[in-house]
Protein backbone atom coordinates (compact mmCIF):
# COMPACT_ATOMS: atom_id res chain seq x y z
CA UNK A 1 0.00 0.00 0.00
CA UNK A 2 2.91 2.32 1.21
CA UNK A 3 4.77 1.38 -2.16
CA UNK A 4 1.72 2.13 -4.23
CA UNK A 5 0.90 5.60 -2.45
CA UNK A 6 5.06 6.86 -3.36
CA UNK A 7 5.17 5.16 -6.84
CA UNK A 8 1.83 7.52 -7.34
CA UNK A 9 3.46 10.38 -5.51
CA UNK A 10 6.15 10.30 -8.37
CA UNK A 11 4.38 9.82 -11.11
CA UNK A 12 2.02 13.14 -10.01
CA UNK A 13 4.44 15.33 -8.20
CA UNK A 14 4.48 17.80 -10.53
CA UNK A 15 0.48 17.70 -11.01
CA UNK A 16 0.73 18.23 -7.52
CA UNK A 17 2.64 21.03 -7.81
CA UNK A 18 0.62 22.72 -10.05
CA UNK A 19 -2.46 21.92 -7.94
CA UNK A 20 -0.56 24.11 -5.40
CA UNK A 21 0.36 26.59 -6.87
CA UNK A 22 -3.08 27.06 -8.16
CA UNK A 23 -4.34 27.21 -4.67
CA UNK A 24 -1.58 29.83 -3.94
CA UNK A 25 -2.66 31.99 -7.28
CA UNK A 26 -6.43 32.17 -5.94
CA UNK A 27 -5.67 32.76 -2.06
CA UNK A 28 -3.68 36.02 -4.09
CA UNK A 29 -6.48 37.09 -5.93
CA UNK A 30 -8.79 36.61 -2.73
CA UNK A 31 -6.35 39.15 -1.18
CA UNK A 32 -6.64 41.50 -3.87
CA UNK A 33 -10.35 41.30 -3.55
CA UNK A 34 -11.26 40.78 -0.12
CA UNK A 35 -8.52 42.11 1.89
CA UNK A 36 -6.90 45.71 0.51
CA UNK A 37 -9.77 47.64 2.09
CA UNK A 38 -7.30 47.45 5.14
CA UNK A 39 -4.24 48.86 3.24
CA UNK A 40 -5.68 52.12 2.16
CA UNK A 41 -2.16 54.40 1.90
CA UNK A 42 -0.64 51.79 0.04
CA UNK A 43 -3.23 49.99 -1.67
CA UNK A 44 -1.92 50.37 -5.60
CA UNK A 45 1.34 48.91 -4.46
CA UNK A 46 -0.23 46.62 -2.78
CA UNK A 47 -2.05 45.59 -5.64
CA UNK A 48 1.41 45.44 -7.89
CA UNK A 49 2.72 43.39 -5.33
CA UNK A 50 0.12 40.50 -5.27
CA UNK A 51 -0.76 40.92 -9.05
CA UNK A 52 3.17 40.04 -9.47
CA UNK A 53 2.83 36.99 -6.83
CA UNK A 54 -0.01 36.05 -8.42
CA UNK A 55 1.86 35.66 -12.36
CA UNK A 56 5.07 34.19 -10.92
CA UNK A 57 2.90 31.88 -9.17
CA UNK A 58 0.29 31.28 -12.92
CA UNK A 59 3.87 30.95 -14.68
CA UNK A 60 5.56 28.04 -12.15
CA UNK A 61 1.98 26.40 -12.26
CA UNK A 62 2.37 26.25 -16.15
CA UNK A 63 5.73 24.98 -15.83
CA UNK A 64 4.99 22.31 -13.42
CA UNK A 65 1.94 21.29 -16.12
CA UNK A 66 4.39 20.74 -18.53
CA UNK A 67 6.97 19.28 -17.02
CA UNK A 68 4.18 16.64 -16.05
CA UNK A 69 3.32 16.07 -19.55
CA UNK A 70 6.37 15.86 -20.67
CA UNK A 71 7.31 13.22 -18.58
CA UNK A 72 4.14 11.69 -19.07
CA UNK A 73 4.53 12.11 -22.85
CA UNK A 74 8.37 10.11 -22.12
CA UNK A 75 6.42 7.24 -20.25
CA UNK A 76 4.00 6.38 -22.77
CA UNK A 77 6.60 6.42 -25.47
CA UNK A 78 8.71 3.95 -23.64
CA UNK A 79 5.60 1.69 -22.93
CA UNK A 80 4.97 2.07 -26.56
CA UNK A 81 8.81 0.92 -27.46
CA UNK A 82 7.86 -2.22 -25.01
CA UNK A 83 5.04 -3.08 -26.42
CA UNK A 84 7.08 -2.44 -30.26
CA UNK A 85 9.79 -4.41 -28.95
CA UNK A 86 7.71 -7.29 -27.87
CA UNK A 87 5.58 -7.19 -30.64
CA UNK A 88 8.59 -7.58 -33.41
CA UNK A 89 10.25 -10.59 -31.25
CA UNK A 90 7.13 -12.71 -31.28
CA UNK A 91 6.72 -11.79 -35.26
CA UNK A 92 9.93 -13.05 -35.37
CA UNK A 93 9.63 -15.72 -33.72
CA UNK A 94 6.41 -16.80 -35.42
CA UNK A 95 8.27 -16.04 -38.90
CA UNK A 96 10.65 -18.64 -37.52
CA UNK A 97 8.21 -21.05 -37.37
CA UNK A 98 6.98 -20.74 -40.29
CA UNK A 99 9.65 -21.19 -42.21
CA UNK A 100 10.93 -23.91 -40.29
CA UNK A 101 7.48 -25.99 -40.99
CA UNK A 102 7.19 -24.52 -44.39
CA UNK A 103 10.64 -25.37 -45.68
CA UNK A 104 12.99 -27.26 -43.52
CA UNK A 105 10.36 -29.90 -42.08
CA UNK A 106 8.80 -30.34 -44.93
CA UNK A 107 11.78 -31.03 -46.98
CA UNK A 108 13.45 -33.52 -43.85
CA UNK A 109 10.24 -35.30 -44.01
CA UNK A 110 10.07 -35.80 -47.36
CA UNK A 111 13.71 -37.19 -47.84
CA UNK A 112 12.95 -39.36 -44.62
CA UNK A 113 10.27 -40.90 -46.85
CA UNK A 114 11.86 -41.67 -50.37
CA UNK A 115 15.11 -42.80 -47.61
CA UNK A 116 12.44 -45.45 -46.63
CA UNK A 117 11.02 -46.10 -49.89
CA UNK A 118 14.52 -46.74 -50.90
CA UNK A 119 14.87 -49.18 -48.30
CA UNK A 120 11.97 -51.12 -49.07
CA UNK A 121 13.25 -51.09 -53.27
CA UNK A 122 16.04 -51.90 -53.32
CA UNK A 123 16.30 -55.93 -52.55
CA UNK A 124 14.35 -56.19 -55.44
CA UNK A 125 14.99 -52.80 -57.55
CA UNK A 126 17.91 -51.28 -57.02
CA UNK A 127 17.61 -49.15 -59.85
CA UNK A 128 14.78 -47.26 -58.41
CA UNK A 129 16.05 -47.41 -55.07
CA UNK A 130 19.11 -45.11 -55.88
CA UNK A 131 16.81 -43.01 -57.74
CA UNK A 132 14.95 -41.93 -54.84
CA UNK A 133 17.87 -42.28 -52.89
CA UNK A 134 19.08 -39.53 -54.81
CA UNK A 135 15.80 -37.47 -54.53
CA UNK A 136 15.98 -38.04 -50.54
CA UNK A 137 19.96 -36.44 -50.78
CA UNK A 138 18.66 -33.73 -52.77
CA UNK A 139 15.74 -32.97 -50.51
CA UNK A 140 18.43 -32.76 -47.46
CA UNK A 141 20.80 -30.73 -49.75
CA UNK A 142 17.40 -27.78 -49.88
CA UNK A 143 16.52 -28.36 -46.00
CA UNK A 144 20.66 -28.06 -45.24
CA UNK A 145 20.91 -23.97 -47.66
CA UNK A 146 16.99 -23.35 -46.06
CA UNK A 147 18.59 -24.12 -42.76
CA UNK A 148 21.54 -21.52 -43.50
CA UNK A 149 19.03 -18.86 -44.99
CA UNK A 150 16.99 -18.97 -42.00
CA UNK A 151 20.42 -18.43 -39.50
CA UNK A 152 21.38 -15.95 -41.90
CA UNK A 153 18.00 -14.12 -41.72
CA UNK A 154 18.48 -14.56 -37.63
CA UNK A 155 22.10 -13.27 -37.38
CA UNK A 156 22.78 -10.21 -39.67
CA UNK A 157 26.66 -10.44 -38.28
CA UNK A 158 28.24 -9.27 -42.20
CA UNK A 159 26.57 -5.60 -40.89
CA UNK A 160 29.10 -5.47 -38.13
CA UNK A 161 31.80 -6.49 -39.90
CA UNK A 162 31.93 -4.80 -43.05
CA UNK A 163 28.72 -2.58 -43.88
CA UNK A 164 25.94 -3.00 -45.82
CA UNK A 165 27.37 -3.33 -49.08
CA UNK A 166 29.83 -6.64 -48.02
CA UNK A 167 27.01 -7.80 -46.31
CA UNK A 168 24.51 -7.62 -49.28
CA UNK A 169 26.89 -9.29 -51.14
CA UNK A 170 27.58 -11.80 -49.00
CA UNK A 171 23.73 -12.93 -49.07
CA UNK A 172 23.65 -12.59 -52.80
CA UNK A 173 26.77 -14.70 -52.94
CA UNK A 174 24.81 -17.24 -50.71
CA UNK A 175 21.93 -17.58 -52.74
CA UNK A 176 23.86 -17.72 -56.07
CA UNK A 177 25.64 -20.60 -54.71
CA UNK A 178 22.33 -22.28 -53.45
CA UNK A 179 20.45 -21.53 -55.84
CA UNK A 180 22.39 -21.31 -59.54
CA UNK A 181 21.09 -17.60 -59.99
CA UNK A 182 22.21 -15.00 -61.77
CA UNK A 183 23.08 -12.49 -59.04
CA UNK A 184 23.99 -8.28 -59.77
CA UNK A 185 24.96 -5.94 -56.47
CA UNK A 186 25.30 -2.00 -57.68
CA UNK A 187 26.40 0.12 -54.79
CA UNK A 188 27.67 3.65 -54.38
CA UNK A 189 26.91 3.72 -50.44
CA UNK A 190 30.51 5.60 -50.21
CA UNK A 191 33.26 4.51 -47.51
CA UNK A 192 31.11 6.47 -44.47
CA UNK A 193 29.39 3.84 -42.60
CA UNK A 194 25.33 4.09 -42.34
CA UNK A 195 23.19 3.95 -38.83
CA UNK A 196 23.65 0.40 -37.97
CA UNK A 197 19.60 0.58 -37.55
CA UNK A 198 19.47 1.90 -41.08
CA UNK A 199 22.03 -1.24 -41.72
CA UNK A 200 20.15 -3.80 -40.21
CA UNK A 201 16.71 -2.77 -41.61
CA UNK A 202 18.14 -2.61 -45.26
CA UNK A 203 19.42 -6.12 -44.73
CA UNK A 204 16.35 -8.12 -43.49
CA UNK A 205 14.39 -6.34 -45.62
CA UNK A 206 17.10 -7.65 -48.86
CA UNK A 207 16.50 -11.33 -46.85
CA UNK A 208 12.98 -10.93 -47.33
CA UNK A 209 12.74 -10.17 -50.65
CA UNK A 210 15.65 -12.85 -51.88
CA UNK A 211 13.27 -15.15 -49.34
CA UNK A 212 10.16 -14.38 -51.21
CA UNK A 213 11.79 -14.63 -55.04
CA UNK A 214 12.85 -18.03 -54.05
CA UNK A 215 9.47 -19.23 -52.40
CA UNK A 216 7.46 -17.40 -55.49
CA UNK A 217 9.03 -15.58 -58.56
CA UNK A 218 10.25 -18.81 -60.43
CA UNK A 219 13.42 -16.52 -61.23
CA UNK A 220 16.91 -17.14 -62.20
CA UNK A 221 17.76 -14.12 -62.01
CA UNK A 222 17.92 -10.76 -59.39
CA UNK A 223 19.31 -7.32 -59.75
CA UNK A 224 20.03 -5.06 -56.28
CA UNK A 225 20.71 -1.80 -56.15
CA UNK A 226 21.95 0.49 -52.82
CA UNK A 227 22.30 4.06 -53.04
CA UNK A 228 22.91 7.11 -50.92
CA UNK A 229 21.53 10.25 -51.06
CA UNK A 230 22.06 13.38 -48.45
CA UNK A 231 19.38 12.44 -45.85
CA UNK A 232 18.51 8.54 -47.42
CA UNK A 233 19.05 5.37 -48.69
CA UNK A 234 17.43 3.80 -51.21
CA UNK A 235 17.70 -0.30 -51.46
CA UNK A 236 15.92 -1.94 -55.16
CA UNK A 237 15.19 -5.63 -55.74
CA UNK A 238 14.41 -7.16 -59.01
CA UNK A 239 13.65 -10.03 -60.13
CA UNK A 240 12.72 -11.39 -63.84
CA UNK A 241 10.22 -14.19 -62.32
CA UNK A 242 6.30 -14.58 -62.75
CA UNK A 243 5.39 -11.20 -61.28
CA UNK A 244 3.03 -10.46 -58.44
CA UNK A 245 -0.28 -11.57 -60.16
CA UNK A 246 1.51 -15.39 -60.52
CA UNK A 247 2.62 -15.71 -57.15
CA UNK A 248 -1.01 -14.65 -55.72
CA UNK A 249 -0.11 -10.76 -55.23
CA UNK A 250 1.95 -8.72 -52.55
CA UNK A 251 -0.63 -10.87 -49.85
CA UNK A 252 2.04 -13.79 -49.92
CA UNK A 253 5.29 -11.46 -50.49
CA UNK A 254 6.06 -10.97 -46.79
CA UNK A 255 5.33 -6.89 -47.47
CA UNK A 256 3.95 -6.47 -44.27
CA UNK A 257 7.48 -7.41 -42.59
CA UNK A 258 9.26 -5.14 -44.93
CA UNK A 259 7.60 -2.08 -45.04
CA UNK A 260 7.16 -2.20 -41.39
CA UNK A 261 10.65 -2.02 -40.92
CA UNK A 262 10.81 1.10 -43.01
CA UNK A 263 7.78 2.61 -41.42
CA UNK A 264 9.20 2.43 -38.07
CA UNK A 265 12.47 4.71 -39.16
CA UNK A 266 10.68 6.80 -40.92
CA UNK A 267 11.13 5.47 -44.22
CA UNK A 268 8.64 3.68 -46.87
CA UNK A 269 8.97 -0.11 -48.58
CA UNK A 270 6.80 -0.78 -52.06
CA UNK A 271 6.39 -3.72 -53.99
CA UNK A 272 5.51 -3.86 -57.54
CA UNK A 273 4.96 -5.19 -60.79
CA UNK A 274 8.68 -4.01 -62.72
CA UNK A 275 8.09 -3.31 -65.92
CA UNK A 276 8.60 -6.23 -68.71
CA UNK A 277 7.65 -8.94 -65.51
CA UNK A 278 9.10 -9.71 -62.28
CA UNK A 279 8.71 -7.97 -58.99
CA UNK A 280 10.34 -4.63 -57.73
CA UNK A 281 11.07 -3.98 -54.44
CA UNK A 282 11.80 -0.27 -53.33
CA UNK A 283 12.69 0.46 -49.58
CA UNK A 284 13.81 3.84 -48.71
CA UNK A 285 15.14 4.80 -45.40
CA UNK A 286 16.08 8.25 -44.16
CA UNK A 287 19.36 8.21 -42.35
CA UNK A 288 18.47 10.45 -39.53
CA UNK A 289 15.63 8.52 -38.23
CA UNK A 290 13.75 9.10 -35.06
CA UNK A 291 11.21 6.27 -33.22
CA UNK A 292 8.23 5.68 -35.15
CA UNK A 293 5.02 4.45 -32.95
CA UNK A 294 3.58 1.23 -33.93
CA UNK A 295 0.72 0.80 -35.68
CA UNK A 296 -2.82 0.36 -34.17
Amino acid sequence: MLNAFRSALRHYRELILAGTFAVMAAWEVLEILLLEPAYRGSIRLTLFIHSLQVLLIVAATGIALRAWREKTARQRALASLVEQVIAAQEDERRRVAYDVHDGVAQLVVSAKQHLDTATDLWPRDAQRAASETAIAADRLGRAIAETRRILAALRPVAVDAGGLADAARQSLDEVARDTGWSVELVENLGAARLPPAVETAALRILQEALSNARKHAGTTRIEVVLSRETDRVHLDVRDHGVGLAAAGGVRGLGLPSMRERARLLGGSCVVEAAPGGGTHVHAQLPLRYGLVAPAS
